[in-house]
């Protein structure tokens, strides 16, 4: 894998910087560890650890070798005994680091899509699914009772400037393109990781199964906004819109964009809302 440091680094500085506030407005410090450690230990935070890949990736700036040495960081190493099948997964443009806990209740992919002459991140995808979830994924203080089956998928991505420079006839209209648009980068992505998902050339169930779980979803999604397009002026406010789930009665989807970038949130099964500090 070819391996080069960005040279726009005005532009990288500000699109971290618009990261940053779309992350605040989303209020994911649960994700990010960075609030609940003052009062939360590391084990009552039960997504922070497994997200960290995609919490340490910064787009338009982190490189392949800098999501790689992620797999050296003692804050992401796990105990024998309570994870199983973690698996650092390497492509042409594509790493993904996943994983499923001992106990079987937990299933994570974090999914690291790289700008092919660049090499630095353009897109980036955190699912979990949670047989037992115990904690609010967004706000790990609340307890949730009682503890159910849950769905978490966060993504943050910077936007092909053809999807933006495309007349719309509404605002509304723009919104659903742009999920669209992830929904077909996501399967491609992840195609380009492990191949063929009924053939694949490497990577492990985990992988296929939370790349099929996040196929679903964003099926159900693109349904109920064809059938409703009017939904997709609420899909940025705060608990974003509804959809079905065909297992977990119903999730949420909110996305926000600035200029080029975008965030996309999904609970299914799970609270949406922020997290309190």
């Amino acid at each position: 894998m070819t391996i080069s440091r960005p040279r726009a680094a005005g532009r990288q500085t500000r699109t971290a910087r618009a990261l940053l506030c779309m992350a605040a407005l989303f209020s994911t410090s649960a994700l990010a560890g960075c609030v609940t450690g003052e009062y939360l230990t590391p084990d009552k935070r039960p997504y922070a650890k497994l997200a960290m890949p995609y919490n340490a990736t910064q787009l338009g700036r982190s490189t392949s070798l800098d999501v790689l040495n992620v797999a050296h960081d003692p804050a992401h190493q796990f105990d024998r005994d309570k994870a199983a099948q973690v698996l650092l997964t390497q492509g042409d443009t594509v790493i993904s680091y996943s994983g499923r806990t001992a106990d079987t209740r937990k299933t994570w992919l974090n999914l690291i899509a790289f700008d092919e002459f660049r090499m630095t991140a353009r897109r980036k995808y955190f699912f979990c699914v949670d047989e037992q979830a115990e904690r609010e994924p967004d706000n790990p203080k609340r307890l949730l009772i009682p503890p159910r089956k849950g769905v978490l998928f966060d993504a943050a991505f910077i936007i092909d400037p053809e999807v933006l420079t495309t007349p719309y006839a509404t605002a509304e209209a723009q919104r659903i393109e742009i999920v669209q648009w992830l929904a077909g980068q996501f399967r491609r992505d992840l195609t380009t990781l492990v191949g063929d998902p009924l053939n694949p050339a490497q990577g492990d169930q985990s992988i296929l199964l939370s790349g099929m779980m996040v196929s679903q979803i964003f099926q159900v999604v693109l349904a109920e906004l064809d059938h409703s397009p009017g939904l997709a002026k609420n899909l940025s406010e705060e608990t974003g819109i509804r959809f079905p789930h065909i297992s977990l009665n119903e999730g949420h989807i909110r996305l926000l964009t600035q200029n080029d970038l975008g965030v996309v949130r999904v609970r299914v099964n799970l609270p949406m809302r922020a997290s309190k500090k």
